[in-house]
């Protein structure tokens, strides 16, 4: 096997592999470390969803939850 052609063989393959890390690196600063960035209308959304879901189960159970849980 020639040296040469190994040793930029394998100069190609470190070039690509330091390519697709930066662009891992990239994508992995856009992101918060909960996985998910809500805007204003989601967080607005979500909280009627819950306003709603913890009203029902309220209802259903007879009233407020005991202190102390």
């Amino acid at each position: 096997m020639d040296i040469e052609k190994a040793l930029r063989e394998l100069r190609g393959e470190k070039k690509r592999l330091d390519r697709m890390i930066a662009a891992l690196e990239r994508r992995q600063e856009g992101k918060s470390p909960g996985g998910r960035v809500w805007n204003a209308a989601a967080r607005g959304a979500a909280s009627e969803r819950m306003k709603k879901y913890w009203e029902q189960r309220k209802q259903a159970t007879g009233g407020d939850p005991p202190a102390g849980g």
